[in-house]
């Protein structure tokens, strides 16, 4: 019998929200609770057994239940960096697969992340989310990790994500809120 997968799960909250303004995006009410909340909630952490949220600050408006705080000392360079940190972060601990999720994606359901993670069954393996373009989140086999480290930059993992096995989803379930705009259109749901 094989020996289970050691996974982590990295939710990368330290970008940087220009086009949200001044306020903190992720504390914003969105359905009844903090917009950080809803992907920190959905995200099946008793599956992992190590859940990060990279964040841009040690002191958050909203709830991370299960996942360990670790800052980002070079967020301001963008979601690369992140990514980087989450992959040597996976290094260090010596895990198996990394599933890379984003805070500001708060329709993504409980059952899409367990079909990423299914997804992921040897250190090879990629699987991303896609309703027409390839996007978080996505698991990671280990064989990725030193590619995602080396990232720097705004740009992230869409390079590597192009290699991925596609579990495709609803594009609703993907929507990222960027705007007030976009937190007033979709918060009604």
């Amino acid at each position: 019998m094989l020996d289970p997968m050691r996974l982590g799960v990295a939710l990368l909250a330290a970008g940087s929200s220009q086009r949200f303004g001044d306020a903190d995006k992720l504390a914003q009410l969105f359905r009844g609770m903090r917009l950080g909340e809803h992907a920190a909630a959905a995200i099946p952490v008793a599956r992992f057994e190590l859940a990060w949220a990279i964040t841009q600050s040690d002191k958050l408006e909203w709830r991370t239940d299960g996942f360990k705080l670790v800052l980002n000392p070079h967020a301001y360079q963008g979601m690369g960096t992140s990514v980087a940190l989450a992959a040597q972060l996976a290094i260090e601990a010596g895990l198996d697969a990394l599933l890379i999720a984003l805070a500001d994606m708060p329709l993504v359901p409980r059952a899409h992340f367990e079909a990423l993670v299914n997804a992921a069954t040897s250190p090879q393996d990629i699987a991303v989310s896609s309703n027409g373009a390839r996007t978080p989140p996505a698991i990671f086999g280990r064989d990725h990790f030193q590619e995602l480290a080396a990232l720097n930059g705004d740009k992230g993992a869409r390079d590597i994500l192009t290699q991925g096995r596609i579990i495709a989803c609803p594009p609703e379930w993907l929507i990222d809120i960027d705007t007030p705009q976009a937190l007033r259109k979709y918060g009604q749901g």
